[in-house]
């Protein structure tokens, strides 16, 4: 009788610690899940930040050629009845130009240049390393080891689309796993998000 006691409290000793285990696999997993998802939603918002001050940019562009194109609008050639005036090139130099709701035709590569050049770089990871930071999710985070941007990111000058890639990456306490020697990890929240340069 007493050994089958032994025996039955070694088994529910064994189960408990199997469910305890269970208990910490399911307890991080889920925290580490919801860690995970959050990282990346601030990789998210940290991208699309960056990818504001680019849309900034194109706007001003836009608006720059339709101010200029309306500026210097070329004069038609006068009517066949009218005397031609002594300094009337008869082949002006019109350059037709886009509909001004076709945002992307305004766009000319020397504009596209801009886009992706070192100035445009800087200012772009500044916003997202300012955006991260005011969500808590920036390098003053003693948990956020390292945050990367790349822009921009698989770049083709004739391609349609302008490309950000974000990646956070910061520690993360396993508090039950610590049980198994397992008390910190890294987590990675990564994105990438895109704004067009063309139609």
């Amino acid at each position: 009788m007493k050994r089958s006691r032994g025996q039955i409290l070694i088994v529910v000793a064994v189960l408990l610690l199997v469910v305890l285990f269970f208990l910490a696999v399911i307890t991080d997993g889920a925290r580490l899940m919801v860690e995970k998802h959050e990282l990346n939603r601030g990789a998210d918002a940290a991208a699309r930040a960056g990818l504001v001050i680019v849309g900034d940019q194109m706007v001003t562009q836009v608006v720059y050629a339709q101010t200029m194109a309306a500026v210097h609008r070329c004069t038609p050639p006068p009517e066949p009845e009218t005397h031609e005036p002594e300094d009337y090139d008869p082949h002006p130099t019109c350059t037709p130009t886009p509909q001004p709701s076709d945002f992307y035709a305004w766009l000319k590569d020397r504009h596209r240049a801009t886009l992706v050049s070192s100035g445009m770089k800087t200012k772009v990871a500044v916003e997202v390393y300012a955006y991260a930071d005011s969500n808590g999710l920036g390098l003053s985070n003693p948990a956020v080891e390292e945050i990367e941007v790349i822009y921009p990111y698989e770049y083709h000058p004739n391609g349609r689309d302008l490309n950000i890639l974000v990646r956070i990456r910061r520690q993360v306490t396993v508090i039950f796993m610590g049980l198994l020697g397992m008390e910190e990890g890294k987590l990675y929240g990564e994105t990438q998000q895109s704004i067009p340069q063309r139609k």
